[in-house]
């Protein structure tokens, strides 16, 4: 067996994602190792790109042998880095400023549950876990500088892409629906993005718009919504951080708690976190009660991609905006951490999920952005102490 860098690596001439390799991925984490393989070899591709979707930094080549995730340095991102790093660019900062913080909370949905929050708002760029697909999808594309790039978003997306595309020395052109706050489209012209907002209901309606348009202007489609590299950020980022983190202080990870937006990172968690477990973990998922409105959430069956096509079990609650703003509130309260309506909803699905099945043990609920973006939506909510 021969361990080398995958960077130096015989590259594959094909492009694969998580997706086109879902049953190699999942084995080699549910087996925490990777055969070794030879670079004419049939598998060679399957290998190389479920290793390097894991981020990891080594592949074995040769054959009749096995290594593991933790020989080939799966992380190695992560392990022995210092405090305090200074960080040679903004893009360097964006991309190793990692793990976003994991921190236990004094909030309880039960008497025997202990709560972790997976703090993403510590992602620069647009505070949210938006900037990993943004940045992984612009790296992995390698456009060349000046290239002309746009998708629709809700909000953060748009925040991250208009700020990354300055980092990569691109032109980007954002479509908002009308329905959505200001932070997507403040701070995406402060970016220098152009923002096209739309009457729409929700984001999904400007896709066909945004397709069209990339025709007929020249820019790159990123489509969140469909890019499976949106899934690969979250494996490679989201889910490896969480277990790295877990593992290393001895967490046993009971649950994870999440909302839904694209699907793309509570896909990526159950996914891993279901192979990496054998399915002996509970996956509890938040989406908008019809006819209520939670920013960057939507229905299950409007069309999300990734949480439908995967083998994955999960618990789904429907949370009204008042629910999530009333349990967004409680932890304030409790911790002194102001979440996102897209949390305060994770939140009181984990609660719902408690009331109705009894549980215990460590959950995480991943935290996509700060509240302190949706002051305006929190003071003039009518539901609860704050009128």
């Amino acid at each position: 067996m021969k361990l080398v860098s995958i960077l130096d690596a015989p590259k594959p001439s094909r492009r694969l994602t998580p997706l086109d390799i879902i049953d190699e991925l999942g084995l080699i984490i549910e087996r925490w190792e990777a055969p070794c393989v030879n670079a004419n070899g049939e598998d060679y591709d399957r290998v190389y790109w479920s290793l390097w979707a894991l981020g990891c930094k080594l592949i074995a080549l040769g054959e009749g042998c096995k290594a593991s995730l933790d020989e080939l340095g799966v992380f190695r991102d992560f392990e022995d880095k210092p405090r305090n790093e200074v960080y040679s660019s903004v893009r360097d900062f964006a991309r190793k400023a990692k793990p976003t913080p994991l921190v236990r909370l004094s909030w309880k949905p039960a008497k025997d549950v202990r709560v972790w929050a997976k703090l993403e708002w510590f992602n620069p760029l647009s505070l949210s876990l938006k900037d990993r697909p943004a940045l992984h999808i612009l790296e992995e594309l390698g456009l060349p500088p000046g290239s002309y790039i746009g998708d629709a978003s809700s909000s953060n997306f748009a925040a991250a892409l208009a700020s990354a595309s300055r980092i990569f020395g691109y032109r980007a052109r954002v479509y908002l629906p009308s329905t959505t706050g200001r932070i997507g489209r403040v701070a995406s012209l402060i970016m220098g993005a152009e923002v096209v907002v739309k009457t729409a209901s929700s984001t999904v309606d400007l896709i066909k718009l945004v397709k069209d348009d990339s025709q007929k202007l020249g820019f790159t489609h990123i489509d969140q919504f469909t890019n499976d590299l949106n899934f690969e950020a979250h494996i490679r980022g989201t889910a490896r951080e969480l277990d790295y983190q877990a593992r290393s202080k001895g967490i046993r990870v009971s649950g994870l708690a999440g909302s839904l937006g694209t699907s793309g990172h509570m896909a990526a968690v159950a996914f891993y976190f279901s192979r990496r477990t054998r399915g002996d973990v509970d996956i509890v998922l938040a989406q908008p009660a019809k006819g209520s409105v939670i920013p960057g959430l939507r229905r299950v069956e409007t069309g999300m991609l990734w949480i439908n096509l995967l083998d994955v079990d999960y618990n789904i609650y429907d949370v009204t905006l008042e629910d999530a703003l009333t349990v967004a509130v409680e932890v304030a309260r409790s911790d002194g951490l102001l979440v996102s309506p897209s949390a305060g909803a994770a939140f009181a699905a984990l609660r719902a999920h408690a009331e109705n099945y009894g549980i215990s043990g460590n959950y995480i609920v991943i935290v996509p952005d700060t509240g302190y973006k949706y002051l305006d939506l929190y003071e003039s909510w009518v539901g609860g102490e704050l009128a």
